[in-house]
């Protein structure tokens, strides 16, 4: 790599310098925010790239008189929200690079070349974030998950449908395990999204192209098929368990075709929740079917979709689930991301609110709010306790500059979301963000 990009991505710290204006009430110690200093908005339509910044990781503390620290982790917005895992403590945040760094002379996104790094943050510092390693995987990366122990790290390989399984100790990665995930017979399987099922005896990912979501079982350190694939709508991604792990919850933003064809505005992204079966006990006594089968026996392992909801007319790549399970906010960049001449383009971007029924996976829709001026958002997370989410967008309209925004959940009357406090300052390309407690 040249040097002028070592600099620029991880041998020194930046001090973001300013007080932050963050809401009291909002719950928890810091964010940890992703930025992306190559992408424009636009550019997943007019492939041009913006004015050169450098990748950021940010920390930005929820206390209104710390600063926010950066610090150079290169890290890509060009795919699902999933780049970046939390360790559970707090401490460490792992971030991999789908896109590596743009050459000096590039100006089209078709100029930035697949990246493979994985990159290990220490977030736990007073002075601010600091790089404890990066190490070089055997394939281009996507979506990262931390093994509820602590000890192992998922890599998804998507363009080989693998993943690798890195040891974890002391936020240092060891030398990683490929396995193969058993989907060569499926269409299209680029798999953008794996998760831990929240006991650690089970994982999930979702298949991009082939439109399905597919169950393992985790033993002596190897995925096993569980169950059959299930079908989603067009182009699932982003996917949460629920914290009793009985339900997987994925988005899906039913988009199919060349992006520049698309009738941006006309298509409805959608939730789906699957019922996980963690037993390979039939559900189901033998019944009569229909009149063409005269007997059905459940399968020994039996997950179900429990059904599709509208979770806007856009694009609604993200999520957050509330830590009591019982609140869902889809985050929904409608047609902010557009050029600005492009007439399907939006003004504004969308929250969409769901009361979540964790006894039946049922989802309740309590209306839209609506976000002036915010573009691209793809981070979203709720805080601590439950009662706040926080919002990226990824610039303004000026092309300079994203920011934090901050909503509190009201659940008095008909739950809505309220704005609280004015917006926090971010470097351009902000994306996504966890939550550190």
């Amino acid at each position: 790599m040249r040097p002028s990009l070592l600099a620029a991505l991880g041998i020194m710290t930046l001090t973001g310098g300013t007080a932050l204006a963050v809401p009291p009430e909002f719950n928890g110690r810091a964010v940890v925010v992703l930025s992306d200093g190559a992408m424009l908005a636009s550019g997943y339509i007019d492939g041009r790239l913006g004015p050169r910044r450098p990748d950021l990781l940010s920390l930005v503390p929820l206390d209104p008189k710390a600063e926010r620290r950066d610090v150079g982790v290169s890290n890509s917005v060009a795919t699902w929200p999933n780049v970046m895992a939390m360790s559970a403590d707090g401490r460490f945040a792992i971030v991999t690079e789908p896109f590596g760094q743009p050459p000096d002379d590039a100006s089209a996104f078709a100029d930035i070349p697949r990246g493979n790094r994985i990159t290990v943050v220490d977030v736990s510092t007073p002075d601010g974030p600091r790089i404890v390693q990066q190490v070089e995987a055997p394939g281009p990366t996507a979506a990262v998950d931390i093994h509820p122990s602590g000890t192992l790290v998922a890599v998804t390989l998507p363009f080989d449908g693998q993943i690798a399984f890195y040891p974890l100790d002391q936020g240092r990665l060891g030398e990683p395990v490929i396995q193969d995930l058993g989907i060569d017979d499926l269409p299209n399987s680029f798999v953008p999204e794996f998760k831990w099922h929240p006991s650690g005896q089970a994982a999930a990912l979702t298949l991009g192209g082939a439109d399905r979501v597919v169950f393992y079982r985790f033993d002596d350190g190897r995925l096993t098929p569980w169950g059959e694939p299930l079908r989603t709508a067009p182009l699932p991604g982003k996917g949460m368990w629920t914290s009793d792990g009985r339900h997987f919850i994925v988005t899906t933003i039913t988009a199919t075709g060349d992006m520049a064809q698309i009738a941006y505005g006309q298509n409805t992204s959608l939730f789906a929740v699957f019922a996980f079966d963690a037993d390979d006990v039939p559900n189901s006594p033998p019944r009569r079917a229909n009149d063409r089968v005269t007997a059905y026996e459940s399968a020994s392992v039996q997950h179900a979709r429990l059904g599709h909801v509208p979770a806007g007319m856009g694009y609604v790549e993200n999520f957050a689930l509330s830590p009591d399970g019982r609140w869902i906010v889809g985050l929904n960049m409608a047609a902010s991301w557009l050029p600005e001449n492009h007439p399907g383009r939006t003004e504004f971007s969308e929250l969409t609110l769901f009361g979540f029924d964790p006894t039946n996976g049922r989802l309740t829709p309590h209306g839209v709010t609506r976000l002036h001026g915010v573009v691209l958002p793809q981070g979203i997370v709720f805080d601590a306790d439950g009662s706040h989410v926080a919002v990226t967008s990824f610039q303004h309209d000026d092309r300079e500059g994203g920011s934090l925004s901050f909503w509190r959940l009201s659940r008095q009357g008909q739950p809505r979301l309220e704005q609280d406090g004015e917006p926090v300052s971010l470097p351009r390309g902000a994306h996504l963000l966890h939550l550190v407690q």
